[in-house]
């Protein structure tokens, strides 16, 4: 079976390296993402009780805010509801959560009232939250920066100094507090220390930075070293291909300091501090439900972070990436585009967002209005492959797949670094040429797509099942089944065309043993039901697979599995059972 194609998506990250785990702390902060919470129902809004629960677990956290919040209103001293509403509050950035801080007990609520006296510009308050950070690494690591920036803000600039300074040496995200220290200096117009900061800041950080970029190249612009500024914004681009489009934009903003304030860099503070959570995701393995449950709350922390930096500074565009990012994984499309707009007319990453905002609505139900933004923006930027893209994959979407194909080719032809990164372009160009008949195309996509990611499961499995249903090259596709089954072993749709393999192998026992493991994870796959309907008749259990082939007619099966279900059943009809007939196997 061919899994869906992945859809690209844009991250964005800062470049922090820590060898410091970071998860336990999210689960310090975040709670379970889906508790189960007792509820009597008293004085009505059970429905909405109900729906918020919905809501609460498919990660629709604007929904269950809302939803929670109507229920407590009609239930105004249930504890329980109170921390949901609270927490849900604090995850979509509904005001709601500020209203409750304060009589939730959650180790979430100082946070959130130490953010409020920010904006609100009550330093002495916000002080108090952070002048005892809890034990645990991360915030050992991040709650000096908070406080550094409230002294700024305070008026204490010398003892914010003095903070930042000493906390420098001893920190392993050191380059971080330079930088900070730097753009200290920098906003209180001490340019020679700050230039001496940058410097260092620019030393220590492993690879490159937007924020760095940003504020290390205003000051190289006002200090006349244009050269400098130019040769980091190259190196962004070249890092972070996608910010092509941006490019001009970004050396345009180098003529303003990019803070402007001390609440605008502690929401720089909260962007790093959900950057550092997201890193540490990515290099987390293993799949089993404590690890799940884990991650999960790790990336609602990361959301927390970034609605922090929001409440800030609301046109912090990558907090807004970041988060529109997170959203989208989830399902979330419209609140995914939501949190991108407004964007300002002079956003130095305006073009990298609308081109996200395109993306998404041809996510949506909008592809009309996404090809014609795609257009527009080639206009100005012709030779972007990451727009080009992103119209292939709209035509994709749309079924069109010779537009697909030659804009998936076009997308090729601009991309002056062919490397790993480009297998799924290469991966989407083999599916269109496959719709289109045109296999010889397709394989060697394919191939070549392997070539760049020889350990990627949907790729493996692409090849192998095509070459299965060909009945070609069966050896080696049984081969990369297993490859691909051995990495994502709870992908149905993958051990599914392992056992077809099998089945077209000759081992009819093995076949039949995975496809069944197969429909455990997707009983309702017509394409699957039809496969373990032809291995149990291969098996001589034939009333198992007329059985399987009528349950597949039920599971809504496209055309052509149809088409072969009802070929299966016909032949029963008019050829019977062959004997001698075997009893089911237990």
């Amino acid at each position: 079976m061919q899994c869906q194609r992945l859809l690209c998506t844009i991250f964005l990250s800062i470049s922090i390296v820590v060898d410091v785990p970071l998860v336990p702390k999210a689960l310090a902060i975040a709670q379970d993402p889906d508790p189960v919470v007792t509820f009597e129902h008293k004085k009505g809004g059970y429905g909405d009780y109900l729906a918020a629960v919905f809501a609460a677990r498919t990660d629709d956290n604007m929904s269950a805010a809302s939803l929670y919040s109507n229920v407590l209103s009609q239930n105004p001293t249930d504890e329980k509801l109170r921390r949901m509403t609270f927490y849900h509050g604090v995850l979509s950035g509904n005001d709601i959560a500020v209203k409750l801080a304060s009589s939730v007990k959650d180790p979430i609520a100082d946070l959130v009232l130490a953010n409020d006296a920010i904006v609100k510009g009550q330093w002495e308050n916000a002080l108090k939250y952070f002048s005892n950070p809890p034990g645990d690494a991360f915030s050992q690591m991040t709650y000096p920066l908070l406080r550094a920036w409230c002294l700024y803000g305070a008026g204490q600039k010398e003892a914010a100094f003095a903070l930042l300074s000493q906390a420098s040496q001893h920190s392993p995200i050191a380059g971080l507090y330079l930088l900070h220290e730097a753009m200290m200096y920098a906003l209180d117009h001490q340019d020679q220390k700050a230039g001496i900061l940058f410097e260092k800041a620019d030393k220590l950080f492993p690879g490159v930075d937007l924020l760095l970029v940003q504020t290390y190249g205003h000051w190289l612009v006002q200090h006349n070293r244009v050269g400098k500024a130019d040769a980091m914004v190259d190196s962004l681009v070249d890092n972070l291909p996608f910010l092509l489009v941006s490019k001009k934009d970004l050396q345009n903003s180098l003529k303003q300091l990019p803070i402007q304030n001390a609440q605008q860099a502690i929401a720089q503070v909260y962007l790093a501090m959900a950057s550092l959570i997201q890193q540490e995701l990515v290099s987390q393995s293993g799949d089993d439900d404590d690890q799940t449950i884990a991650n999960k709350v790790a990336l609602h922390t990361e959301q927390i972070f970034l609605r922090f930096a929001l409440k800030l500074n609301p046109d912090l565009s990558t907090a807004k990436i970041m988060l529109s990012t997170i959203l989208a994984q989830d399902k979330n499309l419209t609140a995914a585009k939501d949190v991108l707009l407004p964007v300002a007319s002079n956003d130095s990453l305006k073009t990298v967002i609308e081109l996200r905002v395109a993306r998404l609505n041809a996510l949506t139900d909008s592809s009309l209005q996404a090809e014609k933004e795609l257009k527009s923006l080639l206009i100005t930027y012709p030779e972007s492959a990451d727009i080009w893209q992103a119209l292939a994959d709209l035509y994709f979407d749309q079924k069109n797949y010779k537009a697909a194909a030659e804009t998936y080719t076009k997308v090729i032809s601009l991309t002056k670094n062919l490397n790993n990164t480009m297998w799924p372009v290469y991966f989407a160009r083999a599916i269109a040429y496959e719709k289109l008949g045109q296999w010889d195309k397709a394989e060697k996509d394919l191939r070549q797509a392997l070539d760049f990611a020889p350990n990627e499961p949907m790729l493996l499995n692409y090849l192998g099942y095509s070459w299965a249903l060909r009945k070609h090259n069966l050896k080696q596709a049984q081969i990369l089944l297993q490859k691909a089954i051995d990495i994502a072993p709870k992908e149905g749709a993958i051990r599914d065309s392992l056992g077809w393999a099998m089945l077209m192998n000759g081992d009819v026992g093995e076949a039949v043993k995975q496809l069944e493991k197969a429909s455990e994870t997707i009983p309702q796959d017509p394409e699957l039901n039809y496969h373990l309907g032809v291995a149990y008749w291969k098996d001589g259990r034939y009333q198992e697979a007329v059985n399987q082939w009528n349950v597949a007619l039920t599971c809504s099966p496209a055309p052509d599995v149809k088409e072969l279900i009802l070929k299966a059943l016909q032949n029963v009809k008019e050829n019977g059972f062959p004997n001698p007939v075997r009893q089911k196997k237990r």
